[in-house]
């Protein structure tokens, strides 16, 4: 029993198991926040192309990530959603970045939510607890979906 116990208590947590989807060309905080960016596009059910292309995009425009390398980003950010018990798993660790890093990361969550050109409600209530888990205001909540609106 004792030996259940520890084993139990030295098993990897959440955010570790995030770590451990890590993929070349990419900082912990960068993988984190493509995790956050696949759950937005994975909210209303499915990855659509345009979701897809936008994530791709990110990649290439941010990291310099191409290729079969940018694909597997995402498989792995996809199977590190699908693994997750909470949002809160990926948020976690984001915290510590700066709050103007923390808001940009918002308005890209938002690009990727209308990257379809369909916000579903599912999305934007996805979206609100990211902004709530990430300490990230209510005005800059809105600000940053106006900007996303109105670019």
């Amino acid at each position: 029993m004792l030996k259940a116990l520890q084993n139990f208590f030295q098993q990897t947590t959440p955010a570790e198991q995030a770590n451990m989807h890590q993929v070349e060309g990419l900082s912990n905080d960068a993988f984190l926040s493509l995790v956050l960016m696949t759950e937005i596009s994975l909210a209303d059910g499915e990855l659509s192309d345009e979701e897809r292309e936008h994530l791709l995009d990110e990649l290439e425009r941010e990291y310099g990530i191409t290729g079969d390398q940018a694909d597997n980003a995402i498989k792995e950010a996809v199977q590190a959603v699908q693994e997750a018990s909470s949002l809160h798993d990926f948020t976690a660790q984001l915290k510590a970045i700066s709050y103007e890093q923390r808001v940009e990361l918002l308005e890209n969550l938002w690009a990727v939510a209308y990257a379809d050109s369909a916000l579903d409600p599912h999305e934007e209530s996805m979206l609100r607890k990211l902004a709530d888990l990430l300490y990230i205001s209510h005005a800059d909540y809105i600000r940053s979906k106006l900007r996303v609106i109105d670019s």
